[in-house]
Order: structure tokens, then C-alpha cells, then sequence
């Protein structure tokens, strides 16, 4: 068959697939080139605009950008040659050649060398990494003196057993498709040594990685998050990286607390505060973080909060001290937040007035299990669990953030504040939000609420309370609910990419949160939790 009848049919074959089927394959396919080395590596990552069903990787487009890469787009010249430019973020491509989009003049013209990913558009590959184009031949000639890698997109029913290829085609580096990636065998003249020399580096490298550290690929298996964001909620099966990484918070603070205090007695008890709760969350988190790899950290969204996002995140803290207040109140526990602040039913904090003690309070007692709280229990968590819906990572996260209290009491509580923690990180697609908000949050019972919690027990009328706190809560939920839909509404506008979410219907949930959390691995987060909670009744 010749290239003309092969265009044809893998025209029909590509056109074929369903769109819905097409989009979860797109989004797969996308997931599975960030996971490469190459991409990894690679300073400046060269796209194209989808056509006549090509492979939709334009949302790569901001993910290189978050991640600090240049992104490139072909302009087809008038003399047959491409020439790539980066448009900045937020500019529009314009229609060009052929009715393809791309980028304006005014674009500057991208960083071409050999940290330059180029992901090469084609009908089909074949397993060589030969490529059926379109046959104009735009890329063949620039792919010519190309020094970078390149990367080739394709849905795996269209990988061809073998493709007719010509002495100056040049394969591509590698195959990526929904499944997975795959090194391609490529013939060593058409490469020229350079880029041979650059490919037995890479597997040498890639061998010795396998040969050498075989019980770390395996961890890593075990513990890489759920790609199959798209996929049935019976298709979805958790990782135990997750609830291993709940249990040993919960085992390293029991630990802490038989040894807290010897520690205390010491006179160092806030130094000891602070190393502890250092062994317990963030060593865990740095050994977690790095087994998942690269591509994991920037779902963890370490990101700086918009100015535009603070007047949402005051709304929320009001709504988190209300809310806490409210369930504290109708409980019957408000009266025993009138004392020293408690941190994990353990750590006592004594404030006495001084200066410098008031500023170890607040890194002891405040800002630091802010950030180390919400680095498990927001930003890894929710990491792991939106794969089955961004509904079940805010309920799984927050269920696990309660639990760590060990406090049947205030298991309401916590779980109602890691909602609206979590809720706070996805509006604001930062976990710096809900680091703010809990360390506002913690400063407020370490210093307001003693006094707010002896106004309500001394002021006599329960009922006004009542009244001024619901509506309180109320006013301030309106309002972080306006401005969410602001902020949403700004996301939309600039077509800003939001893979993580995931649409789920809400008699699906209780299927969803089942699949999340049956694995074995829980079973023993809940029996040290039961334990726990039993024995602090009774101590």
C-alpha cells in the first residue's frame, strides 16, 4: 500500500474514535508524556495545535509553563521550512498556513537546542519511530538539523507493525500512547553520532537505573497515584502508597508521645515540639514525594497565592472559626476550649507572656503544624485520591485529617475544617491557601478563642450567641461562595487547564469513597485510630 492509501486509512481509523473516547485517551496520553524523562528534562517543549483529530495536547501548554519550560508553536514558512515561536502566556494563536493554528509575529522565537523536546505530529508511528506525516514535509526538513529529542503522540490501535521510510526520515526518540512509553530502535546513520552518542547515554543510564535499584522501581510502582482520572469508579483501584503514608503519621506521633516527656522535662519542650512534629510529617512527606518522582510534585500545586484569591481566603477563615465555634457549641465541648491550647492531645502550650516565648508558641504551635499538616494532609492526599473525583479527595483527605486527632469529640470538627481546607486549595489551585488558613486558624485558638470561648460561657444568652454566630457564618459562606465563582469564572476566561477535576454524580459518591479506601492498608489506619480515640476517653 502505498503513502497515499495509508494516509487515507488511518485518516478513517483516527476519525473513527468516539469524542467522548477520545478526550479520556487525549487526557491519558498527555499524563503519560509528563511522566518521561524527556519531557522531565527538557527546557523547552515544542506543541502543536491539534487538526483533523489529532491528539489534543494544547493543556500540556500550561503545565510546561507552571513548571517553568518554554513553549513553542510551528509557523509554516512560505519557503517550506517551520520556524517555532513561544507565545507569552495568555496571548491567542492566530490562523496560519493550511488553516493551522499558531502563534502571532510578535512571539518570540524559541530556545532550539539540545535541552529542546520537539513532539513530532503524524497520522501513525510505527515501533521503529518512523512517522506517516501529511506529506508536505515541513518536518522532515526541520527535524533535519534538529539536535534536540523528540517524542511521538499516538493512540496505540494506530501503532503500525512498519511504515515505508525514506533515507532522510528521522525516527523519533520515543513513543508515547495511553498505555505507556516506548524507546524506539532507530538506525544509527540517519541519526548522525551526536544524537546516537545521546541515546546510548540515555540507555545506559536507563539500564543501570533498572539493574541497580530494582526495590526502589518497585516502591515506586506501588506508590504512583491513579492516572485513570476519567476511568469508572469499578475500573479505579487505590494505591496503598497513601493510607501507608496516614498510618506512619499516626505511628511516629504515638512514638512522640511516649517520649515527649522525657523530652519535655528537659526544658527544651518547644524545641521539642518542633523537632518532633518535623520526624513526624515532614521527613515522612520529603521520602513519599520523592519516591512518587517529578512528575508528582507539581500535583502537590506548592504554588503563591494570588492577590485576587485573599479576600476569598479571609471569607473561608471566618467561616472555619464559625463553623468550629458552632459544631463546639451544639457538642457541648466549648467549655473545655476555654483553657491552654492542646496540639494532638499531647502537646500542651503555656502561655506565660513573655516575648520570646509568644514567638516560639506561634513556630511550635501554629506555623508549623499548619505546613506540615497540610503538605500530608491536603496537598499529597487530595493528590492521590482526586483520580476518583475531586469530591472524594475532600472528603478522603478530610476524613484522614479528623482521624489524626485521635478525639471522638472533635472528629466532627476536624472533618468539617479539612473540608473547607481542601475546598480552599482547589479554589485557589494552591496548597498555600490552606496553609494560611490553618495557620490563621491555629492562631485564633491559641490567643482568641480562650477569651471568645469565657464571653459565651459568662455572657448568659445562649440563644444571641447563637443567632450572631449562625449568621455570621452564613453572611461569610455567601461571600466565599461569590468570590469562588469569581475566581472560577477567571479560570474559564483565560482557559486556564483543570485536569484534576473529575465529574462525578452524587449518588455516585458512596461506590467512589468505597473504591478509594478498599485496600488493606486502611484497615490498620482505622484500628490505631479506634484505639487511640477509645484511650484518650478514658485518660
Amino acid at each position: 500500500m502505498d503513502k497515499k492509501a495509508l494516509r487515507a486509512a488511518y485518516k478513517n481509523q483516527r476519525q473513527a474514535i468516539p469524542t467522548v473516547g477520545k478526550q479520556k485517551l487525549d487526557a491519558l496520553i498527555r499524563q503519560r508524556i509528563t511522566e518521561t524523562a524527556e519531557f522531565r528534562k527538557a527546557k523547552t517543549v515544542l506543541l502543536y495545535a491539534p487538526v483533523q483529530g489529532e491528539i489534543d495536547l494544547l493543556p500540556l501548554a500550561q503545565i510546561c509553563r507552571e513548571l517553568g519550560k518554554e513553549v513553542g508553536f510551528p509557523i509554516s514558512m512560505d519557503d517550506g521550512t517551520l520556524l517555532f515561536r513561544s507565545p507569552e502566556a495568555g496571548q491567542s494563536l492566530i490562523t496560519g498556513a493550511y488553516g493551522i493554528p499558531e502563534p502571532p509575529p510578535t512571539a518570540k522565537e524559541s530556545t532550539l537546542n539540545e535541552h529542546t523536546l520537539c513532539i513530532v505530529p503524524a497520522l501513525t508511528f510505527d515501533r521503529s519511530g518512523n512517522r506517516l506525516g501529511y506529506g508536505k514535509g515541513y518536518y522532515d526538513r526541520f527535524l533535519e538539523h534538529f539536535t534536540g529529542m523528540t517524542l511521538g503522540a499516538v493512540y496505540r490501535k494506530l501503532i503500525s507493525d512498519g511504515l515505508p521510510a525514506e533515507p532522510h526520515d528521522r525516527p523519533v526518540d520515543i513513543l508515547v500512547h495511553e498505555g505507556g512509553a516506548m524507546r524506539c530502535d532507530q538506525d544509527r546513520e540517519s541519526r548522525g553520532l551526536h544524537a546516537y552518542a545521546n541515546r546510548v547515554k540515555h540507555r545506559m543510564q536507563r539500564t543501570l537505573y533498572q539493574r541497580l535499584t530494582p526495590l526502589r522501581n518497585l516502591i515506586r510502582r506501588q506508590l504512583r497515584p491513579s492516572e485513570r482520572t476519567h476511568t469508572a469508579a469499578a475500573e479505579l483501584h487505590p494505591r496503598v502508597g497513601a493510607p501507608l503514608l496516614v498510618l506512619t503519621t499516626f505511628l511516629l506521633l504515638i512514638l512522640s508521645r511516649l517520649i515527649e516527656g522525657a523530652l519535655t522535662q528537659r526544658g527544651g519542650a518547644y524545641a521539642a515540639v518542633v523537632l518532633l512534629q518535623i520526624f513526624i510529617f515532614i521527613l515522612p512527606v520529603i521520602l513519599y514525594i520523592k519516591l512518587q518522582g517529578e512528575s508528582f510534585q507539581k500535583r502537590i500545586r506548592i504554588r503563591t497565592i494570588r492577590t485576587s484569591h485573599l479576600w476569598f481566603c479571609v471569607c473561608m477563615l471566618v467561616v472555619m472559626i464559625a463553623s468550629s465555634l458552632l459544631i463546639s457549641i451544639l457538642t457541648g465541648g466549648i467549655r473545655s476550649l476555654s483553657g491552654n491550647f492542646t496540639l494532638y492531645q499531647t502537646f500542651v502550650a503555656r502561655i506565660n507572656g513573655s516575648v520570646w516565648e509568644t514567638v516560639y508558641i506561634v513556630l511550635a504551635y501554629a506555623l508549623l503544624p499548619a505546613i506540615c499538616e497540610e503538605l500530608v494532609y491536603r496537598s499529597v492526599l487530595c493528590a492521590e485520591y482526586e483520580a476518583f473525583g475531586t469530591g472524594v479527595s475532600v472528603l478522603v483527605s478530610a476524613l484522614f485529617f479528623s482521624m489524626l486527632h485521635f478525639s471522638f469529640p472533635l472528629f466532627l470538627n476536624y472533618l468539617v475544617l479539612g473540608i473547607l481546607l481542601a475546598i480552599a486549595m482547589y479554589t485557589t489551585r494552591s496548597a498555600l491557601a490552606p496553609i494560611f488558613l490553618h495557620l490563621c486558624y491555629n492562631l485564633f485558638c491559641l490567643f482568641g478563642q480562650p477569651y471568645l470561648s469565657a464571653f459565651y460561657v459568662n455572657a448568659g444568652s445562649r440563644e444571641i450567641f447563637l443567632f450572631c454566630l449562625i449568621t455570621l457564618l452564613l453572611l461569610f459562606a455567601a461571600f466565599a461562595t461569590g468570590e469562588a465563582r469569581k475566581i472560577y469564572h477567571l479560570y474559564a476566561k483565560s482557559n486556564l487547564s483543570s485536569d484534576y477535576t473529575t465529574s462525578v454524580r452524587f449518588t455516585d459518591y458512596p461506590k467512589r469513597i468505597f473504591s478509594a479506601l478498599r485496600t488493606p492498608a486502611v484497615i490498620p489506619v482505622l484500628l490505631v485510630w479506634l484505639v487511640m480515640a477509645i484511650v484518650d476517653l478514658f485518660v
